[in-house]
């Protein structure tokens, strides 16, 4: 060890004598390099495999202080020399991967992460490779997609959202997104499927999908009001309930009336869906409606056909819960708000190469947001906990043709 620290020290004496303009440079390739051989010595040394020694180098690309170099890694004949100072280069070059990827997560392009990599590091990272780190998030992205589920839901919130994706051309399509609210408070995104278009059939296959990972039975699935999904969502979980938004309801009538009219319409939609009154029922709420109803197709006939299904208590599913949740459950804002999240990070790119290439992205942008935001309880539901469980115990005696609550 002594004599390694003897020829370190000539070494660098010789660099900053003769080599003042690269001397900062070479001084750390020289540390580098010293180092690695003097790991190597010491492996033979102790080494008691006959005839083993020394056998040349082989190249390794490593940074200094502002750029990257080539440094020779020692090597010894019978390949049994792993020199501890190399992982501590391997580390670096793993991180600056990760740190490319999460510049990828959160919205930056590849030219953006190149000129990046290029000020910092002196090196600049090519498409190519920022794809291959992508690529290699793939398994991790799988596994999540596949990992079991718990098996109940108090309630889950489903919506799609439209992203440009190549393949003979660019066109938008649809990925549908699953979250959930488990029985510890906590919400898990469930699922991300792409099926170009949003249907009732496609929303079946993704529901089947999430059964057989392990969902078994939720209190109410909350959606937007697409048609046939409610056939759907009764015929997959037959004890479950179905909340169509009512914020999203209220927006597509806006768009029947004139701007002078929907301050009074909307306040006379709220006056149908009232919310956090204990009292309220589903039967008041039912005449209220028709009354609404009546009230503004004089004025604007077509708010009738927004209305027209001949049972409508999914619009007043909420009024099954205690009134303390009311105003996070007859929404599907939870979601729209993650699906806004996503959109964030997406909306700066023109098109995604594949639905694969998108896929990746959501995900990551969805497990790290899990990861952070959903780490904790909402504990507005605290309160109303036994409540729920109390609606579980109902299920198990529901009969085939009956209420479960």
């Amino acid at each position: 060890m002594k004599k390694c620290k003897e020829v370190l020290e000539k070494s660098i004496e010789d660099i900053l004598y003769y080599d003042e303009n690269n001397a900062i440079e070479n001084v750390v390739k020289t540390v580098f390099e010293t180092i690695l051989k003097c790991e190597r010595q010491e492996h033979l040394n102790k080494s008691y495999e006959i005839g083993n020694k020394g056998n040349g180098y082989y190249p390794r690309i490593a940074r200094s202080v502002n750029k990257y170099f080539r440094l020779n890694i020692p090597r010894d004949r019978l390949g049994l020399f792993k020199p501890v100072f190399l992982e501590a280069i391997k580390e670096e070059e793993t991180q600056m991967q990760d740190l490319a990827f999460q510049m990828y997560v959160k919205g930056l392009t590849t030219q953006d992460i190149g000129d990046i990599f290029e000020n910092i590091y002196g090196k600049r990272i090519s498409k190519t490779s920022v794809s291959n780190i992508t690529n290699e998030f793939k398994e991790q992205r799988d596994a999540w997609l596949k990992r079991p589920l718990e098996s109940h839901y108090y309630f889950i919130y489903i919506d799609a959202l439209y992203l440009p994706i190549r393949r003979d051309n660019v066109t938008k399509e649809a990925f549908y997104v699953v979250l959930g609210l488990r029985r510890d408070l906590k919400r898990e995104v469930l699922g991300v499927y792409n099926i170009p278009t949003e249907s009732a059939s496609g929303w079946d296959m993704a529901l089947e999908d999430l059964q057989k990972r392990g969902l078994n039975d939720v209190l109410m699935i909350i959606a937007d009001g697409l048609c046939g999904l409610k056939e759907v969502v009764k015929n997959r979980f037959p004890k479950a309930k179905m909340q169509t938004c009512l914020v999203h309801k209220i927006r597509s009538v806006l768009l029947r009336a004139r701007s002078k009219d929907k301050a009074i319409l909307t306040d006379d939609f709220h006056h149908v869906f009232e919310l956090e009154n204990p009292t309220y029922t589903e039967e008041e709420g039912k005449h209220r409606l028709t009354a609404f109803i009546q009230k503004w197709k004089r004025i604007y006939p077509t708010i009738q056909n927004k209305f027209n299904e001949v049972d409508s208590s999914h619009y007043f599913a909420y009024l099954r819960f205690p009134h303390q949740i009311h105003r996070m459950i007859y929404t599907t804002n939870w979601i729209k708000r993650l699906n806004k999240k996503i959109k964030r990070t997406t909306k700066i790119r023109n098109a995604f190469p594949t639905p694969n290439s998108a896929l990746s992205l959501i995900c990551a942008t969805l497990m790290d947001f899990e990861a952070s935001v959903y780490s904790y309880p909402v504990t507005a539901f605290k309160s109303v906990q036994p409540s729920l469980d109390g609606l579980f115990e109902k299920h198990f005696v529901f009969e085939e043709n009956g209420d479960p609550f």
